[in-house]
């Protein structure tokens, strides 16, 4: 009887440190979803609206239709107290009912981890109100930062709900813990991620959203290849390895001549991103020992938003050749773990091929394997570790950087420089600026690297994983030349936030995060003999030691779930169900807007038009189902080297098609058509598309 008061004296002081803590979450959480300038970050209208309402909020419009809103704090209190309340009682009886250690003990532990979440969530309010007082970067950050705080502290509440029903009614039963349980529910996971990708993909290339230029160029690449007219898209003059030293792509030319259609480059990409589970479940396993901990991460790695964009970016071009990379990334890892030299090498070799930004990558990676092979780390099991195969590697990575960059590209582009030099703004347009700048004015480029956009983006980069790869910098060291380059580049002024995660420019990046995150799974070496103030803080925290691999690995899990709701724009995320977002369902996937659908569906009606042996110019969109005539041409404002840098089209044109549409469109009917206004070479053909479409014909 005394150990029990003992336990209830503990307890009532956490008790009061939840609803004081509480409130101050309930707090940040009614800013969130109040202040215009920060929820419309988080959640479209409509479902911001939907949250709001569910928490007890209100809204009013005034005279001019503006709609604000209000949410009471004591409100939002008093919902998490009662689902923490419900949950509490819930899993204490189970805990009695399993016959575990007394319900007092794990109740104390679960209103810890309660605290440490509700203050971490306050400490956001606490930022944004120093931002109120002393505007600048403060409040920048605050609002940038607000939507994956948010997803964060939400998932981690979750985690904390779920984690006691779930370890007293599953987690200890080896039964239904098996490695086929293990294996089968990450195979299940895959599957369907498999497919809602791929019906993605094709519902935007049914309803002509995907766009040709660095997207269905790259079929017209296998398209030209295989008819004998070269590796090139008609885009621009001369081949492709102009732009990029990117050829991975035509290791799809023998399915492709079975099934010729951009639909099958969406289908890789989709298995590709999806088999990188394979190599990933296999490395936690062997840092782990824990099947559950590895399928776990697995399913994070399909749940991470920033992986989605590689998949369907945010200007929904949705193939990037760089992506088939990525699963031999991961094995190249894992081969290089295990010592297998022969299959690293062939893996290396693979994802270089995808792109020659991946050896920002390689270089750094290899340079990190080789040091752990040097030290024997405790996943290798060879006798003796080898560090020079790995050395050779980093040699030959950074080699190939060098020469494709200063040599070979230039070499296809009559000696001008890479064009994504010019990305990085007032940095310089050439390497050799950037190299100068970086000499000559230091502090500008420290100044934009470690600026509050980089802190931002690198929350990003780590929330989803709980900030796990921290736990291993020099396993995260790796990514740093990577992630410096993503820091660094400016599309508009300096102050303009860089596409990442939005885009592809970070795929390399994520295989070392996921790497790290892995690696630090579980309690570190010795962790019981620690008696250090860090070690004292995680164990008061209830985040301390005691989690194990599995759990560790669930939290990774539900906090990349959580932060796809407000990051995705898969049906994860809160976007992909909106009605008033550009990137909902009823927008991109399933449209009911009549004239998009009558759009869609006359597109087969120009393919039927317009003879595969013409020469023919377009715009984008209706682009991509015309790459497989004899050429085509860009229609367009954007002068190409194919037509001289001059307006217009090339003097070998037959065939011009408008799409009146489409989101960019110029056009809306044949009244402002150049080529009609200005000469008579050209005749329009008669309508058959109920003008969704204009197509011209020299005379």
């Amino acid at each position: 009887m005394r150990q029990s008061s003992t336990q209830r004296i503990r307890i009532l002081p956490l008790v009061f440190l939840v609803v004081l803590s509480g409130l101050g979450l309930s707090s940040a959480v009614s800013v969130c979803l109040t202040e215009p300038e920060i929820s419309g970050g988080i959640f479209p209208s409509d479902i911001s609206l939907l949250v709001l309402g569910w928490l007890g909020g209100t809204t009013s419009t005034n005279a001019i239709g503006e709609i604000s809103t209000s949410l009471n704090v004591l409100s939002v209190a008093l919902r998490i107290l009662a689902i923490v309340t419900g949950v509490l009682v819930i899993s204490g009886l189970a805990a009695r009912w399993t016959n575990r250690q007394s319900w007092q003990a794990e109740t104390a532990l679960e209103l810890r981890r309660f605290v440490t979440v509700f203050v971490a969530g306050a400490i956001w309010w606490c930022v944004w109100l120093v931002g109120e007082v002393v505007p600048g970067p403060v409040s920048v950050f605050a609002a940038g930062v607000a939507p994956m705080w948010l997803a964060l502290t939400s998932a981690v509440f979750v985690w904390t709900l779920c984690e006691r029903l779930f370890t007293a009614f599953v987690y200890r039963n080896s039964a239904v813990l098996s490695f086929r349980w293990a294996v089968g529910f990450l195979a299940v996971c895959s599957i369907l991620w498999v497919c809602v990708s791929y019906w993605m993909n094709a519902a935007l290339y049914q309803q002509l959203f995907i766009p040709h230029g660095d997207s269905a160029m790259y079929e017209e690449h296998l398209w030209n290849v295989w008819h004998g007219k070269g590796f090139r898209s008609y885009l621009d003059q001369g081949l492709f390895l102009g732009e990029h030293i990117q050829v991975i792509h035509l290791l799809l030319l023998p399915l492709h001549i079975l099934w010729p259609s951009h639909l099958l480059l969406e289908l890789c990409e989709s298995v590709a991103l999806a088999s990188c589970t394979i190599p990933l479940f296999l490395m936690t396993r062997r840092y782990t020992q824990s099947h559950w901990a590895a399928a776990f991460m697995g399913v994070a790695w399909l749940s991470c938003f920033p992986m989605h964009f590689l998949d369907i970016a945010i200007d929904q071009k949705t193939f990037r050749p760089i992506v088939l990379g990525l699963p031999f990334l991961f094995w190249l890892i894992e081969f290089s773990e295990r010592q297998q030299f022969g299959r690293a090498v062939v893996c290396l070799l693979l994802a270089l091929s995808a792109k020659e930004d991946i050896a920002l990558i390689t270089f750094p990676l290899t340079v990190v394997l080789a040091f752990r092979a040097s030290r024997r780390g405790p996943c290798q099991s060879e006798p003796e570790s080898r560090a020079w195969p790995l050395v050779v590697m980093s040699i030959g990575s950074l080699i190939y950087l060098v020469v494709v960059v200063l040599v070979v590209i230039p070499a296809f582009r009559d000696g001008d420089v890479v064009h994504y030099s010019r990305y990085f703004g007032d940095l310089g347009n050439t390497p050799g600026d950037l190299i100068r700048t970086a000499v000559s004015q230091p502090g500008k480029v420290i100044s934009q690297a470690f600026g509050v956009r980089t802190l931002l983006y690198s929350i990003v980069f780590l929330a989803p994983l709980v900030f796990l790869p921290i736990r291993r910098p020099f396993m995260l060291s790796a990514g740093v030349a990577t992630f410096g380059m993503l820091s660094l580049l400016q599309f508009g002024s300096a102050a303009d936030l860089p596409p990442v995660p939005y885009h592809h420019f970070h795929a390399p990046l994520l295989p070392v995060l996921f790497w790290a995150a892995a690696a630090s799974l579980g309690p570190r070496k010795n962790a019981e003999a620690k008696t250090g103030l860090y070690q004292q803080f995680k164990n008061a925290t209830g985040f301390g030691g005691a989690l194990s691999a599995g759990q560790q690995a669930s939290l990774v899990l539900t906090c990349c779930i959580g932060t796809s709701v407000v990051g995705s724009l898969m049906p994860c995320g809160a976007t992909f169900w909106s009605a008033k977002s550009d990137f909902g369902y009823r927008r991109l996937y399933l449209p009911d807007d009549p004239e998009q659908l009558e759009r869609a569906q006359m597109a087969s009606e120009v393919v039927r038009l317009i003879p595969l042996t013409a020469r023919v110019a377009s715009t984008d969109f209706i682009h991509t189902r015309l790459t497989h005539c004899e050429r085509s041409y860009d229609y367009s404002k954007y002068l190409r080297a194919v037509n001289n840098y001059q307006p217009g089209v090339p003097g070998d044109t037959e065939y011009i098609v408008i799409d009146t549409r489409h989101r960019y469109s110029e056009f809306r009917d044949a009244s402002t058509v150049p080529e009609l206004v200005e000469s008579d070479e050209w005749e329009l053909l008669p309508d058959s598309t109920n003008g969704a479409f204009l197509i011209l014909k020299r005379r």
